[in-house]
């Protein structure tokens, strides 16, 4: 494109008898045709495309195969599954993973990070021990005492239907669309409650930006390390990359957390199964095979 303004410059310079204004209004539009192009094609390739779950980067092919056996397990016939999977590495992120993410969906103890999270930022350090013993080891009293200290504080009221009040109107002020979510409990117990995968990688998403991230991070059970995730994975690239909560409760099984996979990339994830035909144990061990592919990226 250069060469081609030039040569036009010089085929102006050498045919044309002309005054120097016409020659001027000639440069600056050639200029701003050379300058025009440039910047479309700079913005046609700034984003990383996106076609329906898949990326054009094959290293979420073995990440994306396994979802899609997940997808078609005969376990999960009769079950509701759903998932979302964001790379955030860049400062622009990218969802790499999306299947039925705005579904509401009974949560289990996943549910425990919109209560936790907002306790730190209500109230800071005096709650930096409660909210880690709470996450590690998803203690549900713990959970919900915190959502009426919560609605105690924003509402002088503590109990759990103002804490639920306070902690969406807290997730809103994130930007997080609370809309359809439904807190019977603060800590997941309930098969009232509903929250969809989104609303969960979203929450986990604006956390990223919190004073007390860091602090909230390290609340999270570290895979084959800590918490409820000791056991989990171990042997796999997995264990000390997968920041997570878990949640069981009969026929529902969740996770939702962070991963640094072992490329660098940087991830945050939920997954959400409900009514399921198998064992907990037999449907845990299947998420986890997905969570190690995730972490191989």
């Amino acid at each position: 494109m250069i060469n081609h303004f030039f040569r036009s410059l010089a085929n102006i310079c050498n045919t044309c008898q002309m005054s120097s204004k016409p020659i001027i209004i000639l440069l600056l539009i050639l200029l701003q045709t050379l300058f025009s192009c440039q910047s479309d094609n700079s913005k046609t390739n700034s984003v990383l495309p996106v076609i329906g779950h898949k990326v054009f980067d094959h290293s979420f092919d073995a990440m994306l195969q396994a979802l899609h056996l997940l997808q078609n397990d005969p376990l999960l016939q009769n079950a509701s599954l759903g998932y979302l999977i964001v790379d955030v590495t860049t400062k622009d992120p990218v969802i790499v993973a999306d299947y039925h993410s705005k579904q509401l969906m009974m949560p289990a103890s996943t549910l425990k990070i919109f209560v936790t999270a907002a306790a730190l930022e209500f109230f800071g350090k005096p709650v930096f021990p409660e909210v880690t013993i709470t996450n590690q080891m998803s203690v549900n009293w713990r959970s919900s005492k915190l959502l009426r200290k919560i609605g105690g504080k924003v509402y002088n009221k503590a109990t759990t239907e103002s804490g639920v009040q306070a902690i969406l109107d807290f997730w809103q002020t994130k930007g997080v669309d609370t809309e359809g979510m439904n807190f019977y409990d603060g800590n997941g117990l309930s098969r009232n409650n509903a929250i969809s995968p989104k609303q969960l990688v979203d929450a986990l998403y604006a956390m990223r930006a919190s004073p007390y991230f860091e602090v909230f991070l390290e609340s999270l059970p570290l895979a084959g390390l800590t918490g409820t995730l000791h056991r989990a994975m171990k042997g796999s690239a997995a264990v000390g990359r997968i920041r997570a909560k878990t949640g069981t409760i009969n026929n529902v099984k969740s996770f939702a957390g962070y991963i640094n996979t072992v490329t660098g990339r940087k991830l945050v994830f939920s997954l959400i199964v409900n009514n399921f035909d198998c064992r907990v144990k037999l449907m845990k061990k299947k998420l986890e095979s997905v969570m190690i592919r995730m972490a191989e990226v």
